[in-house]
This record gives C-alpha cells, sequence and structure tokens, in this order.
C-alpha cells in the first residue's frame, strides 16, 4: 500500500498545477516557482549541491516524537533559538510536564505552521508555545530548504505531507522532500560535495532539544521597545497558525527569546504584541522578562544561541509560567511514563559529561 502511495503522489507531483483536487487555495503557495525549474527531473535531480544526509539525525531529533506513546502536552516550535533555549527533559524534572521541542534551524513561520499540521496529527497537545524570531522571514529563501529535511524526512508519506510539502517548497523541490528515496540521495550528494555536518546536537533523550556548549562574544545589544510599523512577512502564517491551534483546542502562546540581535530586529518581534492584543493571546517577550540571562556567559555563539546555563534559566522561567497559567498534569509519579524518568537519567548524565557545572566551560 504505501509503494503504491508513493506512486500516486509522484504522478500528482509531476502533474502539479493548481487545477488538482489537491492542489492548496492560491493563497496558501506563497513562493512555490520562486527562482525553480518546473520540471521535477530536470538538473536538480543531479546537481552536485551540500545537501545533508538526515537519516541518523532524524532519529536524534524527531525519533522520541514519533516513538511516544504517551501524551505531549506543550509543543515548543520555532528557530534554533528554540531548538537550543528550551530543554524538555528540565520542565520534566522541575514539574513533572511532557512536552517536546520541535524547532529547526531556519524554521519560517510558514514552516512552523506546516509541522504543527502534521504534529497534531501524532499528539495534540494542550500548549503550543511559537516563537516570533522569524516573523520578517518569507517562506521562500532558499537557503532555509535543507534544513526543511530535518522534519519532512521523518514524517511518513501521506497526503497530507504532500500538502505540507506543496504550501511551503517550490515546485521543483516536491520530488525530493516527498519520496522516500530522498535520504539516499542527499548521501550521495554528501559524498560527493565532501559536506558531512552535524544538523543538530540532539540524542533522543533530549526530546527534540540540542545542547551545544561553550561562550561566545554577544553582539553589540541595546534594547528597544519600539515596534516595526509595517505589516511583517511571518504575520499571515502566525495568524493560521493561531487558528489551527484554536480550531483543534490547543492554547497558542507567543514567544520571543532573548538575544543580542539589533534594534531593528527587536522591533520586528515586538511587533507580534499588535497581533497578541487583536487575537487576544499571550504573548511572551523574554527580552523584557526577569529570566537572568546574560549573554555574555549564557550564550555559546555571537548570535545569542543559549548555551546550557541559558538553557536551564530560560526553561526555568518557561515551566513556571506555564505551570502557573494551564492546567498541565504532573506526570512524574504516572507509571505510564516511566520511561520519561528513565530519559531524565540519560539527559543529566549526558549533560554532567558534556557540560560540567564545576569547570564552567
Amino acid at each position: 500500500m504505501k509503494r503504491i502511495l508513493s506512486v500516486v503522489l509522484l504522478l500528482l507531483a509531476v502533474v502539479g498545477g493548481q487545477d488538482h483536487p489537491l492542489a492548496l487555495h492560491p493563497a496558501e503557495h506563497r513562493g512555490l516557482e520562486v527562482g525553480h525549474h518546473n520540471q521535477l527531473f530536470s538538473d536538480q535531480r543531479v546537481r552536485l549541491v551540500p545537501r545533508m544526509n538526515t537519516g541518523k539525525h532524524l532519529e536524534r531529533k524527531f525519533g522520541s516524537f514519533f516513538s511516544e506513546k504517551q501524551d505531549i502536552d506543550v509543543f515548543f516550535m520555532g528557530t534554533s533559538h528554540v531548538l537550543d533555549g528550551v530543554t524538555p527533559m528540565e520542565l520534566w524534572r522541575d514539574y513533572g510536564i511532557s512536552a517536546y521541542n520541535t524547532a529547526t534551524s531556519s524554521e519560517t513561520l510558514g514552516m512552523t505552521e506546516q509541522i504543527l499540521k502534521l504534529c497534531i496529527q501524532t499528539h495534540k497537545p494542550k500548549v503550543a508555545v511559537i516563537d516570533v524570531y522569524y516573523i520578517d522571514k518569507p517562506d521562500d529563501l532558499e537557503w532555509t530548504y535543507s534544513y526543511r529535511h530535518l522534519f519532512f524526512d521523518a514524517v511518513p508519506l501521506s497526503p497530507a505531507k504532500f500538502d505540507a510539502v506543496r504550501a511551503i517548497l517550490p515546485k521543483g523541490e516536491w520530488l525530493e522532500f516527498m519520496m522516500p528515496f530522498s535520504l539516499y540521495h542527499s548521501r550521495w550528494e554528501e559524498l560527493l560535495s565532501g559536506q558531512s555536518a552535524r544538523l543538530v546536537d540532539c540524542e533522543p533523550f533530549m526530546m527534540g532539544s540540542e545542547m551545544r556548549v561553550g561562550h561566545g562574544d554577544p553582539l553589540p545589544y541595546t534594547r528597544t521597545h519600539d515596534v516595526a510599523a509595517d505589516e511583517l512577512p511571518g504575520e499571515a502564517a502566525l495568524r493560521r497558525i493561531i487558528d489551527t491551534c484554536r480550531s483543534n483546542g490547543i492554547e497558542p502562546v507567543l514567544m520571543a527569546l532573548p538575544a543580542p540581535v539589533s534594534e531593528e530586529e527587536q522591533m520586528e518581534m515586538n511587533r507580534a504584541q499588535l497581533l497578541a492584543d487583536e487575537l487576544g493571546v499571550p504573548f511572551l517577550n523574554l527580552f523584557d522578562e526577569a529570566t537572568g540571562i546574560d549573554f555574555t556567559t549564557d550564550c555559546y555563539d555571537y548570535l545569542g544561541h543559549m548555551n546550557p546555563d541559558g538553557a536551564t534559566k530560560l526553561t526555568a522561567f518557561l515551566g513556571a509560567w506555564l505551570s502557573e497559567r494551564y492546567e498541565l498534569t504532573d506526570h512524574r509519579t504516572d507509571a505510564a511514563y516511566a520511561a520519561w524518568n528513565e530519559k531524565l537519567e540519560q539527559y543529566e548524565a549526558y549533560r554532567a559529561e558534556h557540560w560540567p557545572a564545576a569547570s564552567g566551560t
């Protein structure tokens, strides 16, 4: 059956076009044809570009999500700032909250929308916390496409996946992101191009988060509370994300994680408050909250991605805030969640090995 479905989806991808019954509404086709060939079997199939083999990364990042049998009550979604800054295992340790970090690098809000739609077919959380860091980014940024493999390659082939790929990627990319053999295709491209990079520093017991160690010299930073005047490319996707959450009984929360970014970038993220006020959605602007973050000690790079110390501070704040606002079950004594306690032991051992508190390194 899966082989038949693959053939059917391949034919649909080849014939493509908006006239097909599975085609999305034109408003959802943002950037589908920008700068790409329309023929799926054009030179894209043989170009030697630095694609990354995602097979080993899929298990580390999303394996625990799709294999988990118990309810996951909170999703943390967004860019690499969430990926590095929110640690589900520490939420579990301190609050008994079952959470998953679905964030991926360079994730536009349109991609967050598609991840949400596909993930809620496996787990339907009580709360979805949405990062607004890329509120200024359109979805048709070609340099973000390869990162989308990290999620799409983990999702089983289905009509829903087909809809998501069509919605967020140009037609010339559909086959690579839809078909199972794209993993092998990416592998030989990696070998021939000499590229072999670790996409995420995740392990299965981290429940989607990653741990990157070190200290970086942050960029110059001055806080501003000004707000960008014009509507930004990611706002339409944010509206759809909120609508998807509400139509599925999920509480949406918007969030901006602190980072030493420019005043312009802060103004763009500050603009999320206008949308939050309009739609009656909480907006956690952690630039202004008492998280205790110090960019000189809590980041592993100059862009403000959190090291384990920074992630612990942000996670502690988020855990307290979520526990006070929502009725989230403490699952720590639930025998059905025994595997989470085992994962916590693995996580704490890994952290002690890679980020020993006494060393300060």
